[in-house]
């Protein structure tokens, strides 16, 4: 990622990806046939499979906290993983094949266990009937609110709150609304 960052995509080589892994550049080829391909393993290994181990936590029965753990990751991530994160926003934007794999094969991915998660609570009765492409595109999007304020524009204000703050403060949003419950 430092790479690509560092470079931007069309100037980062495998040559340099090799060197700053302290590998030889044909031992990448005989795992990735393109920086495209090392790119888009980097950020499925920060998103989903970070994901699927929270996506597999008992705590799943309890709605609020299994959604709030799920917020205290990704901001965790953000925050972790600022190069990938930045770049994502700044750089994918400009390369047409990287972007629409990057939204096809990762960003719909995380969408669709988060869309899964909201179906069967509401099959189950513990959620209302709603439409959960639209409930689950409105929560990821609470959060990478986060993300793009503190790690792409340097929000001080957003780098104050805890992660812990932030989710505690969506999901109680998200499950609740906004008007008092009187």
């Amino acid at each position: 990622m430092k790479v690509f960052a560092q470079r931007g995509y069309a100037a980062a080589t495998i040559r340099a990806i090799a060197r700053e892994a302290n590998i030889a550049q044909g031992t990448i080829y005989l795992y990735f046939p393109s920086k495209r391909d090392i790119l888009l393993a980097l950020y499925r290994s920060m998103i989903l499979e970070s994901l699927e181990e929270i996506m597999a936590r008992p705590e799943k029965g309890d709605d609020e906290a299994f959604l709030r753990s799920l917020v205290v990751d990704r901001i965790l991530r953000f925050r972790q993983n600022a190069q990938a994160v930045r770049f994502a926003f700044t750089e994918l934007p400009f390369h047409d094949e990287l972007r629409e794999k990057f939204y096809r094969e990762i960003a719909l991915e995380q969408l669709g266990r988060i869309q899964a998660f909201l179906k069967d609570r509401i099959a189950h009765g513990k959620f209302r009937p709603l439409r959960a492409e639209i409930a689950a595109r409105a929560f990821q999007g609470m959060y990478v609110i986060f993300a793009l304020a503190e790690v792409v524009y340097d929000d001080p204000e957003v780098a104050r709150f805890t992660p812990e703050e932030i989710a505690d403060e969506v999901v109680r949003l998200f499950l609740r609304g906004a008007r008092s419950q009187d």
